[in-house]
C-alpha cells in the first residue's frame, strides 16, 4: 500500500531527470571516467559535463576520485539501489480499487453503448445484493431509518452525507445528499413505498443532476432475516426510469451499493465491539 513505501529523495529524480545526466549516469555504469573521457563520450563541452557531475554528486549519485590532475567520476550504486527498492513498491499486484475503477470504466462503456441502440435500455434492470451483517436485526433495522445511523454508511469511500432526512412511514420523505472530498454534491430524492419493522422496507429513489433533474429512478426492496445476533440483508433493486446522462449512474449501481453495504458492515462491526456483553454493565 502507499503508505508502506518508503519516501525517495526527490532530489534524485530531479538528478535523473535531466536528459544528459541520465547519458552520464548510463556510461558511468559500464566504467568510471574522467570528466574529458565523458565530454568527448557525450559530444559536450567539458564544463557542461562538470556542472552535471556536480549536480549528479550532490544527489549522491556519483562520487569524485582526485587522481592527480584528473578529477575520476564513478557510480554509487547504493543511491541506485535505493531507488530501485522505491520502484519496485510499485510493482506489485493491483489494489482492489484499481480493479474495480477498470471494471466500472468498462460497465459505463457497456452502458452507453447499450443507450445508443435503446433509449429505454436500463428500464427494469435488476441487481441482487446479499450481506451477512455482525449485529442484531433491531441494529440493522436502526442503521436504515435513523437519520443519524444512515448518516455514518450511506456513501462511496471517501465521500460523506452531507444532508439525510428520513420519515419512515409509507408515503414519509427519503432524502439523501452525498458529499465528494472536492465538494461536489450528489443527491438523491425519494419516499418509502413499504414499512414493516423490522423486516422490510421498499422506497423509491432518484439520483439527481445538478439541475435538480433525475438521472435515474429505482425502487429498492431491502429484506432483513433475523439470525440472533446476526442477520441476512437481501437487497432487489429495479430501474424504472433513466435519462439519456444515466449511464454512468446505472453503471455504478452494483459497485456503488457493494461499498454502501461494506462501509455498513464496518460500521455494525465497530458498534457491536464496543456493545457490552450480555449480563455485563
Amino acid at each position: 500500500m502507499a503508505e508502506d513505501i518508503r519516501p525517495v529523495d526527490y532530489v534524485v529524480l530531479a538528478a535523473l531527470a535531466e536528459r544528459n545526466r541520465l547519458r552520464i549516469v548510463e556510461l558511468l555504469s559500464r566504467a568510471p571516467r574522467w570528466v574529458g573521457e565523458i565530454a568527448v563520450e557525450l559530444e559536450l563541452r567539458q564544463p557542461q559535463v562538470t556542472k552535471h557531475l556536480q549536480t549528479l554528486q550532490h544527489a549522491g549519485l556519483v562520487t569524485m576520485y582526485p587522481l592527480g590532475q584528473r578529477r575520476i567520476y564513478a557510480l554509487r550504486r547504493e543511491a541506485l539501489r535505493e531507488l530501485r527498492q522505491w520502484l519496485d513498491a510499485f510493482d506489485t499486484a493491483h489494489p482492489p480499487a484499481e480493479h474495480a475503477l477498470e471494471r466500472y470504466v468498462t460497465a459505463i462503456a457497456s452502458e452507453r453503448a447499450q443507450a445508443a441502440r435503446n433509449p429505454e435500455w436500463a428500464i427494469g434492470r435488476r441487481i441482487r445484493l446479499q450481506r451477512q451483517l455482525p449485529a442484531p436485526v433491531s441494529d440493522v433495522w436502526a442503521h436504515w431509518t435513523s437519520a443519524a445511523l444512515v448518516r455514518q454508511w450511506w456513501s462511496p469511500e471517501h465521500f460523506d452525507v452531507a444532508e439525510c432526512d428520513i420519515d419512515p412511514v409509507p408515503g414519509g420523505r427519503l432524502e439523501i445528499t452525498m458529499r465528494a472530498p472536492d465538494g461536489g454534491r450528489y443527491p438523491s430524492r425519494g419516499h418509502f413505498l413499504t414499512v414493516t419493522p423490522p423486516q422490510r422496507l421498499r422506497f423509491e429513489l432518484s439520483h439527481l443532476a445538478a439541475d435538480e433533474a433525475p438521472v435515474f429512478t429505482a425502487i429498492h426492496d431491502l429484506r432483513l432475516t433475523d439470525h440472533g445476533q446476526r442477520t441476512q440483508l437481501n437487497l432487489a433493486i429495479r430501474v424504472t426510469a433513466a435519462s439519456p446522462a444515466a449511464p454512468a449512474a446505472i453503471a455504478g449501481i452494483q459497485p456503488g451499493w457493494e461499498q454502501l453495504l461494506s462501509k455498513l458492515t464496518r460500521t455494525l462491526t465497530r458498534g457491536t465491539q464496543h456493545r457490552p456483553a450480555a449480563g455485563k454493565p
